[in-house]
């Protein structure tokens, strides 16, 4: 039977049972520093997952906003990823050429009075990592 779009690919949890099991997924979090990023950063890693954050901020890993995720993994892994551009595909793809599952909490933090902000964050920035997610064939 052939492949329809809208097939699925299922994701199965490997879980041996003891403390510091691991579950078998590879997560990139855009947009972890937001509240709800964080929640469920905290949340992958909780049982055993490996959790990417990149960030397209200016500061170190010292930022305040970043500070905040760390201690949200309790048995996980995570790692940090600086990208310079969020809008390019090549680094959308870097970011995920490990990963199996690909999750986007982008949003803007404040209101913003410029329409190229706005579109950045809503439509642009989305559309390059549904793109590049397209195209990786793993998540």
């Amino acid at each position: 039977m052939p492949k329809r779009f809208y097939d699925l690919q299922r994701l199965h949890v490997y879980d041996q049972g003891s403390r510091n099991s691991y579950s078998g997924i590879q997560a990139t979090l855009y947009g972890g520093t937001s509240p709800l990023g964080a929640t469920i950063g905290g949340m992958l890693t909780r049982f055993g997952s490996q959790v990417i954050y990149p960030y397209r901020g200016m500061a170190s890993i010292w930022d305040n906003r970043l500070k905040e995720t760390k201690p949200s993994a309790d048995l996980g892994y995570k790692s940090y990823l600086k990208l310079t551009d969020f809008i390019s595909e090549n680094e959308c793809a870097y970011a995920l050429k490990d990963s199996n599952v690909a999750i986007s909490c982008i949003g803007n933090h404040v209101f913003t009075k410029k329409d190229k902000d706005f579109e950045d964050s809503n439509i642009r920035v989305p559309m390059a990592i549904a793109k590049a997610v397209k195209n990786s064939g793993k998540c």
